[in-house]
């Protein structure tokens, strides 16, 4: 097992299995005796194909993916990574090079080895297959010295690379699926499960058989999964009620009248929510690129009313993206935005911005047309600096996409969080998945590069330095921590939740 926490040394690494493995059970839990039946569950959003470069990492639709797709590593809710499709692995000193072991004996659902060959054509699928997830491992060198052994190395030290094995570009799949014209949708299947496309429907509901040859069946105890699409959370909610799922992701507004039903209502911290604002150098809105503006932004928005009013008070007022169970917090800095709109427009008048500017915002299509319920609160919040949002409509599975390739300038977040190391290569450093305009600042970079290796309490104070910068300059305006909610029918099952991000029971959780 490989600690990901800052406090724990990268050059720990070369991973064994955990103690219920050496009997023959996976890291994920306790293992059924016999198979149940069925178990169906809801997801919240449109799912894309199944190419598996089009996965995320994160969220209720990456079960669409677990049951098909086996990954190099899995995480656990600590955020220490286990061996899986990989049985062992290790980092070099300098957080620079990943090498793995493939599982022996392991195959696909059509009978074809996993084997080295087949991880590198994966990975490098990965790279190149348009998904957001890409730039993950976007520069990493891949090797496959023999059939059993996969290397991966990156430019610069990258403390994160192991947990980046467990998400989408962890991902195993068939050179045959990868070859196919019809890649997402012709599944050759390196998980638990394989696809029933006689009972599915794509953007409707998924119907999967259990694999009895799959490494891992143990940990998956019933024999047929099905996944309904419902966008709608007060559908999931009735769903939930009738028993016609078991479990669901569902929200702060409906937390309660779940609870009331009969419901287990599992809550966990796990995301800030608030604007990105992308366009720190001010290429496509010179404003952006003042400091001044940004703290203005930031100082505009009344975080407390935020909490209350759109939240239903299950929120709390934040300035980081760094949420209080991590190191990197700092609760001081949640004092550095008061909301002043005279401040605020003074700020703009010194910058030279009194008479504002206009800015695209995304505003992502729901089913029932509302769209992000945010967005007119951020309108009528900028407004008052005389900056009008040129709203831009978005939509459908690569909608996301839009938003990672820098279309624009600001948009608006909700982003889960999970250790301060974890969050510090998700958004800050150039190559960021969130940093989607790749802004970099000379006194903040040579911290961020030694966050990669340092440890303990050099670590923790490398981060705070690094939270602190980022607040200060005003790199991002967020409104509140909130937390997830996820209903089951009974906590039975799914008596433990080990998902890195605290959003949902992970596949083999449930029981």
């Amino acid at each position: 097992m490989l600690r990901t926490k800052t406090r724990i040394a990268i050059a720990a690494a070369t991973a064994v299995l955990s103690a219920a493995a050496l009997t023959g059970c996976s890291s994920g839990g306790q293992s059924a005796s016999s198979d149940k039946d069925t178990l169906t569950l809801a997801v919240s959003g449109r799912p894309p194909s199944l190419d598996p470069a089009l996965q995320s990492s994160a969220g209720d639709l990456i079960w669409r993916w677990h049951a098909v797709y086996d990954t190099l590593l899995k995480c656990d809710q600590n955020g220490d990574v286990h061996p899986s499709a990989a049985s062992k692995f290790s980092m070099s000193d300098d957080a620079k090079v990943l090498t793995m072991t493939i599982r022996s004996g392991m195959k696909f659902s059509d009978g074809s080895p996993v084997d080295a060959a087949a991880v590198k054509a994966t990975l490098e699928h990965m790279q190149t297959g348009g998904g957001s997830d890409a730039g993950r491992i976007k520069d990493m060198k891949i090797t496959a010295p023999d059939d059993k052994t996969v290397v991966l190395t990156a430019p610069q030290s990258t403390g994160q690379l192991p947990t980046f094995m467990c998400f989408a570009p962890g991902i195993v799949a068939s050179p045959t699926q990868l070859d196919s014209k019809n890649v997402g949708s012709d599944v050759v299947s390196s998980g638990p499960y394989t696809l029933v496309a006689s009972k599915t429907t794509s953007g409707s509901v998924y119907t999967y058989t259990k694999r009895k040859d799959y490494w891992d069946a143990k940990d998956y105890p019933y024999q047929n999964l099905v996944i309904k699409v419902m966008p709608d959370v007060n559908a999931r909610l009735n769903a939930l009620r009738s028993n016609q799922i078991q479990g669901a992701a569902i929200d702060q507004s409906t937390a309660s009248e779940a609870s009331s039903a009969g419901l287990k209502v599992l809550s966990h911290l796990s995301a800030w929510n608030g604007l990105a604002i992308a366009d720190r150098a001010g290429t496509t809105v010179p404003a952006l690129g003042d400091v001044r503006v940004r703290r203005a932004i930031n100082m505009v928005f009344d975080r407390k009313a935020i909490a209350k009013g759109l939240f239903d008070g299950e929120a709390t007022p934040t300035t980081q993206i760094f949420t209080p169970n991590e190191t990197a917090y700092q609760k001081q800095l949640d004092d550095e935005y008061p909301y002043d709109v005279a401040k605020a427009k003074s700020l703009m008048k010194e910058a030279g911005y009194a008479d504002g500017f206009t800015v695209q915002i995304p505003n992502q299509a729901s089913d029932d047309g509302s769209g992000n319920k945010l967005i007119p609160m951020v309108v009528q919040q900028l407004k008052l600096l005389n900056i009008t949002v040129d709203q831009v409509t978005i939509s459908g599975p690569t909608a996301q996409d839009k938003v990672l390739r820098g279309d624009f300038p600001m948009f608006p977040i909700q982003l889960g969080t999970a250790d301060s190391l974890f969050d510090t290569v998700q958004s800050l450093q150039p190559d960021s998945i969130w940093n989607v305009r790749q802004t970099s600042d000379d006194t903040l970079q040579p911290m961020l590069d030694k966050a990669q290796s340092l440890q303990g309490s050099a670590a923790d104070a490398n981060f705070r330095a690094i939270n602190a910068i980022v607040v200060d300059q005003a790199w991002y305006a967020p409104w509140v921590d909130v937390n997830s909610y996820f209903a089951l029918t009974s906590s039975d099952i799914a008596p433990k939740q080990t998902d890195q991000f605290h959003l949902i029971p992970n596949l083999w959780d449930f029981r």
